[in-house]
Parts: structure tokens; C-alpha cells; sequence
């Protein structure tokens, strides 16, 4: 870290590394950060030294900026990685000590989103963007100066974020398909459910209506447009134009992406009736009558008791398919790539 670091982001960058955790100076100097710099935060209030050897962060908000009253919640939980709160918690703390005009982006505006990202892994740094200064990289922080236009900043629980169709865009700029689609199938489905006010199986019919699909696919492509000559926007853009929300997570998304890329074409989201009761397919082929079922864990339930209903149910529905003429191919995220689509193949070939 460069001795010439304004104590305002030297804070953030320490609050980010250690938390709000007591630690002594000799860990905070191995951690990067110099003499100088703790100096410097605890002589503007934005770090104490409650006894010799030892910093930390105040107990109470740290001067040098405010956070705007929140005007929207924040996206749906389902799905919590589990390190979304800690990290959330992590994102607060750098805005306040970083000031007024920041926002978080990228892999932080989606963990208060509760967003999906191309991967499952935490993130290694609280990302923040400020623009006008200069990019700043220390433990745990990482600030950007980029010229982020402010209508694609939004605010989620009182935090400051880009919304979820730049966040999107974003995490899909480094990254190519299957990846990809993860987060730009998820915003689509959120728009969808924005603009229509639905959720659940009433948003299942929502994502196919032609109307509100080309609004979302529109808004995904005006935030893939706004980043015209950034890094990655070339296949951010190819894999913009294969988003589809009737993707309902990131294993389905991610399937999707291997049939694309191995020519399948399946249709999404399809809605199946057998002996009176509605079933919901997350691949179909009508004409072959094959049924494509990423099987998440997370939606059985945490509970035992859940999981086993759940399971049951399964079984009833695709033994109920089956005696209707249907061939069910189903995988979970410990299938590869490759079983996967020679799976779907075959089902496919079957005359």
C-alpha cells in the first residue's frame, strides 16, 4: 500500500481486512499497511488506538460520509451462500469510510442484491467504486475510479449499488459462456418480476409473456451498450443476447449454456399437464417429450424432515410423466459438462 494513501481509504481497506476486530499494529503492518498511514486514519478519528500496540475501528459510524435512507429491499435470500451477510456487513463499513459518492459494484453489488454470480466462491474483496479518484487496491478493498454514469446507481437497504442490470453486466464482462448467463439470466427474471409485480408460479407465466420478456432483454442490452470499449463487454454482449428469464437458477442457467454450446435447443420454464395437474419442466423438448431437470439442492430445504417431502413429491411427479409417455433426464451441480449433455443427447436420440 502506498505510503501516500488518504486515511479515509486506508480505514476502509483496514475495516474490510480485519473487521471490526482489536488487532496489533505488528499484523496491521504485515497486512500492508504502514506506520504512517495508522497514524494518519487514527490522528482523523477513522481509526483508535485503545492502548499501545493495538488498532482498531471506532465503535461508532466512522466519520467522512453518510449512507442514503434505504428506497428499495433487498433482493429475494433464497439461495444464501451463507457469506452474503458477513460481506454485506463488510460493504457498509468500507462506504462509510470511504465517503459520500461511492457505491458498491460488481461481485459486493450482488451479494446485497442477493444476486447469483458466475461463481459460488465468496469474494475476496469488498468492491466499491468512486468516481474522480484515483483506483486504489489494499487488504480486502479494492476502489475504483471509473466514471459510472449515476443513473445506473441505485440504492438497496440504505446502500448505494449499481443496479442489478450494470451489476449484472458487470460480473458477466469476465466471463464467458456457460458462466455468464448465471447473472444475466437471474436480472432478467428480476425485471420480469419488477415489471409485472409477480413472483412465484404467476412469475412462471410472466417470463414467457413476449411483452415483458422484451422489456428486460431491452434493459439488459441498454446496460451492455452503456459499456461500450470496457474490458470484456464483447462477450458480455453475446452472452447478453442468449439471457432468458425463464431461468429460475444459476445450475439451470448454466446448463443452458453447455446445451447452447453443444447445439441442443431446448425450450425453458415449459408448463406440462398430466391427469390434472400442472407440472413445470426446466427443459423441454415437446416433440421428443423429453423433460431436462437441474436438480439445485438448495430447493428441497435445509430441514430433513423437507428434504425427504420434497424428494417424495419428486418421485410422484416423474413417475406420473413417465407413464404419460415423457422421459425425464435429471442432474445436480456434481454432474459435469460432459455427463450432462451425453445424458440430454441420448434422451434425445431415443426414438
Amino acid at each position: 500500500m502506498p505510503p501516500t494513501q488518504r486515511p479515509y481509504v486506508t480505514a476502509a481497506a483496514f475495516e474490510a481486512a480485519f473487521g471490526t476486530v482489536p488487532v496489533s499494529t505488528a499484523r496491521a503492518l504485515a497486512a500492508g499497511f504502514s506506520r504512517e498511514q495508522l497514524r494518519a486514519a487514527c490522528a482523523r478519528g477513522l481509526l483508535v488506538s485503545p492502548r499501545r500496540g493495538v488498532v482498531s475501528v471506532p465503535s461508532g459510524p466512522a466519520p467522512g460520509g453518510t449512507i442514503p435512507t434505504g428506497v428499495q429491499k433487498a433482493g429475494p435470500p433464497g439461495g444464501d451462500p451463507g457469506w452474503r451477510t458477513e460481506h454485506v456487513a463488510l460493504v457498509r463499513a468500507a462506504l462509510m469510510a470511504v465517503g459520500d459518492g461511492a457505491f458498491a459494484s460488481h461481485q459486493s453489488a450482488a451479494a446485497v442484491q442477493a444476486l447469483p454470480t458466475p461463481s459460488a466462491r465468496p469474494p475476496s474483496v469488498v468492491t466499491l467504486v468512486r468516481p474522480g479518484i484515483q483506483d486504489f487496491r489494499g487488504p480486502g478493498l479494492l476502489v475504483r475510479g471509473s466514471d459510472i454514469p449515476p443513473h445506473v446507481v441505485t440504492t438497496i437497504d440504505g446502500i448505494p449499488v449499481t443496479d442489478v442490470r450494470r451489476t449484472a453486466v458487470d460480473l458477466a464482462r469476465g466471463h464467458r459462456l456457460p458462466a455468464a448467463l448465471v447473472p444475466l439470466d437471474a436480472a432478467a427474471r428480476r425485471l420480469v418480476a419488477t415489471a409485472t409485480g409477480t413472483s412465484g408460479h404467476a412469475l412462471r407465466e410472466a417470463v414467457h409473456d413476449p411483452a415483458a420478456r422484451a422489456v428486460a432483454l431491452r434493459e439488459i442490452a441498454y446496460a451492455v451498450a452503456s459499456c461500450r470499449g470496457w474490458p470484456g463487454v464483447v462477450t458480455a454482449r453475446r452472452a447478453a443476447a442468449l439471457a432468458d428469464p425463464a431461468s429460475e437458477s444459476p445450475l439451470e442457467s448454466r446448463s443452458r449454456g453447455w446445451f447452447v454450446e453443444a447445439g441442443i435447443e431446448l425450450e425453458i420454464g415449459v408448463r406440462i399437464s398430466v391427469d390434472g395437474s400442472t407440472y413445470w419442466a426446466d427443459f423441454c423438448d415437446r416433440a421428443r417429450r423429453v423433460i431436462g431437470e437441474a436438480d439445485g439442492w438448495g430447493k428441497y430445504g435445509l430441514r430433513a424432515d423437507d428434504v425427504l417431502a420434497a424428494l417424495k413429491a419428486e418421485r410422484t411427479r416423474q413417475d406420473r410423466l413417465v407413464a404419460a409417455g415423457w422421459t425425464v433426464v435429471r442432474w445436480n451441480s456434481d454432474d459435469s459438462r460432459a455427463q450432462v449433455v451425453t445424458r440430454m443427447s441420448a434422451a434425445l436420440r431415443r426414438d
